[in-house]
């Protein structure tokens, strides 16, 4: 309990950013940003890259913990990079309504439309993220998450399909063993007529855990969902990550016990969002996801390989523009 309120806090402020917008964004988030702890910086645009704090630089905070959060976001090509470190250099007793961790996330919120077909047609959108949780001192609690979310709705009469896959790895001192656990969210939420229907456990979303071990996170999260022509929905992706202290014995109503500890959450190599259609869709609007692949979903194992291959062809052909 004492560590899911305090968690909440910094995942709530930064959840803000999976609002869905008229055009394509990419955000991204830190925080603590500045010695007040409950200061974050936020950054969005609609191309171009986002690079806070590339020197990793560390803050001091009010609270009495050391803090460097570094968030990059690729708009151009849906990629998403981060590090977080956290530093409690001795026992305190916090308020409860204190932001108390380092926190980042890097999102994308695409809008997109499909044509083509004379019926409904399966899309998937894949994000592939990797990390890893580093304990320097006691057992600080780590979690790192990609998600992906799906949102179609029409004005009059109001209707909205909310698709949604998720793969949350979390690692505290209060999970049976201080090994990374893996938790994973698929959802669908169907509105029409002011009634929702919601339905927890949604067949088209599918997570696989790659690895699962602190020092070589590996997942694929997929959303897969029906498209009709002329359908429109908004792609949203983003991928976040928190370290904070351990959680002490005592709480009270105001206050909490946290021990000395510190750790470093790093996923800054390559998080990217992918985007499969079937052969004859064609995808109109205005995309952030850049690995847009006509063909059949790979299977887990193969799917690394292909987004390699697509980061090496994108990167041949770039050079080649720069060329000519």
């Amino acid at each position: 309990m004492f560590f899911a309120r305090r968690a909440t806090l910094p995942l709530a402020l930064i959840a803000l950013c999976l609002t869905s917008v008229a055009h394509a964004a990419g955000t991204a988030v830190r925080g603590p940003s500045t010695a007040a702890a409950d200061a974050s910086e936020v950054v969005t645009q609609y191309s171009g890259f986002i690079d806070l704090n590339p020197a990793r630089s560390a803050v001091s905070t009010v609270h009495g913990y050391d803090s460097v959060t570094s968030i990059s976001v690729d708009t151009d090509n849906g990629i998403i990079k981060g590090y977080a470190e956290f530093d409690l250099p001795t026992d305190s007793t916090l308020p409860l309504s204190a932001t108390v961790g380092s926190a980042v996330q890097g999102s994308l919120s695409s809008p997109l439309t499909f044509f083509g077909g004379t019926g409904p047609q399966t899309v998937t959108a894949e994000l592939r993220f990797d990390g890893s949780f580093d304990a320097l001192r006691g057992l600080p609690t780590f979690s790192l998450t990609g998600n992906i979310t799906a949102t179609s709705f029409t004005a009059i009469p109001f209707t909205q399909s909310l698709y949604q896959s998720q793969l949350t790895f979390l690692m505290s001192a209060v999970t049976p063993t201080y090994v990374p656990q893996v938790l994973t969210l698929g959802h669908e939420s169907q509105t029409a007529g002011g009634v929702t229907t919601d339905t927890p456990f949604y067949a088209g979303a599918t997570q696989v855990a790659v690895d699962a071990s602190a020092t070589s996170l590996d997942a694929i999260v997929r959303l897969s969902f029906d498209v009709m022509p002329g359908q429109a929905y908004n792609i949203s992706s983003f991928v976040n990550g928190l370290v904070t202290a351990e959680p002490g014995s005592n709480q009270t109503a105001t206050h909490g016990d946290l021990l000395s500890s510190a750790g470093v959450l790093d996923f800054s190599h390559t998080a990217q969002l992918a985007l499969y259609v079937p052969q004859g869709v064609t995808v109109v609007g205005d995309p952030l996801i850049h690995q847009i692949v006509v063909t059949a979903v790979p299977e887990p194992q193969a799917a690394g390989m292909l987004l390699a291959g697509l980061v090496l062809v994108a990167g041949i052909a770039r050079r080649r523009r720069v060329r000519g």
